[in-house]
């Protein structure tokens, strides 16, 4: 451990013959949607990161790109806090990796907070507290390590990890209680990153996890679907099954709306806003039909 100093396939299935078809104003062309998050400040904000540009969707409409300059904006974290900025990593559509970086204009331009490492950190899992918008972890994807600030940025530690990490979730409300979704089930961690226990779907993998405001706990694994825990992991409930593979899982916690993004088993990047018991559901945005 050390202190560095900086300047799937989860197969749903509902019966989507009942629901509207999907109109042009609901295609977009995105590639890859990579993260999504839904303003603290305004909950009718969806913001949605992806592969070569950042869009937002405003009271469920369809999603329209607000940013200036190109990027890949992977493991995008929405801000649990007024006071914070949008976070997120990446790639630069020149090359290379953009490091931890941040917007304070809900996307529409973007400034490096930190490279972490050298060449840059690629980070494809990131999580930021919600009782301390100073404390972020990421994990690179080019398994360099996981990564742990508390002041924003400016300093890390490197972690050690129980395995590859492909999703990460702190508890809104215990800071040192982290969850890790890896190709091998969910870890947890009591002290903050330092050690990791297994408690869940053993040699399965986690692509999605997240916390509401209450600290209920959904996640995404493979032969499950999707799932959700209001125990902080003790025990789990399987969740109505949709036609996506989930990537990237949000929240308006206030309305009981969850948000999720994916591929759909046509191989379709598509968001969809879904109730809390996955009854109901409605299309954000999909690239089917470009």
């Amino acid at each position: 451990m050390g202190i560095i100093t900086i300047g799937i396939a989860i197969t749903f299935s509902f019966n989507f013959d009942n629901q509207k078809s999907t109109t042009d104003t609901r295609t977009v062309e995105w590639r890859h949607v990579h993260g999504i998050g839904v303003d603290p400040t305004d909950s009718s904000i969806l913001y949605i990161a992806t592969h070569g540009d950042f869009y937002q969707s405003r009271d469920g409409a369809p999603p329209v790109k607000v940013d200036k300059i190109r990027a890949d904006y992977m493991a995008f974290n929405a801000p649990n806090n007024k006071d914070s900025p949008l976070y997120a990593s990446g790639h630069l559509s020149s090359g290379g990796n953009t490091g931890l970086i941040k917007s304070n204009d809900g996307g529409v331009t973007w400034q490096q907070v930190a490279k972490v490492l050298e060449p840059a950190v690629d980070f494809h899992a990131m999580t930021l507290s919600n009782s301390d918008p100073n404390l972020i972890l990421g994990f690179d994807s080019g398994g360099r390590g996981l990564f742990k600030t508390i002041d924003a940025g400016m300093t890390w530690e490197n972690l050690e990890y129980p395995e590859y990490i492909s999703a990460l979730t702190i508890s809104p409300n215990d800071s040192q209680l982290i969850f890790a979704g890896t190709g091998n089930g969910i870890f947890k961690s009591n002290d903050g990153g330092i050690t990791w226990n297994h408690i869940a779907y053993k040699g399965l993998t986690v692509s999605a996890m997240n916390f509401d405001d209450e600290g209920i706990l959904f996640a995404a694994v493979n032969t499950f679907g999707l799932v959700r825990s209001d125990d902080l992991g003790v025990s789990w409930e399987d969740l109505p099954d949709i036609d996506l593979t989930v990537t990237s899982i949000a929240f308006d916690s206030s309305n009981k709306i969850l948000y999720v993004s994916g591929f759909s088993s046509g191989g379709f990047q598509e968001v969809y806003k879904l109730s809390y018991d996955v009854t109901s559901y409605e299309i954000i945005g999909t690239n089917k039909g470009l």
